[in-house]
């Protein structure tokens, strides 16, 4: 709740009591919760690797990625002597 005036907060408050204060501070301090665990579980989840832990994948990686590599020119090879025959 905004008020345009400070003293307009005051006799609210001694209105309504501190109740509504209070909940409200509960709820801001939950919603600053939810945003912090999630802050964590971004965090946790691009956790930047280590250079070991970064060799290992790549090094996993790599032997399907060069048969990818190698199926590729294998089909380009095989287009290129496709079209340099019918040009004859």
């Amino acid at each position: 709740m905004s008020y345009p005036y400070p003293q307009d907060r005051h006799l609210d408050r001694k209105e309504k009591g501190e109740q509504p204060y209070k909940d409200a501070r509960e709820a801001m301090a939950q919603n600053h919760a939810d945003i912090q665990a999630g802050a964590e579980a971004f965090g946790e989840e691009n956790l930047r690797q280590t250079d070991e832990e970064r060799r290992e994948q790549l090094e996993s990686e790599a032997p399907e990625l060069l048969r990818e590599v190698g199926a590729g020119r294998e089909r380009l090879s095989g287009n290129d002597d496709g079209a340099s025959s019918g040009n004859s």
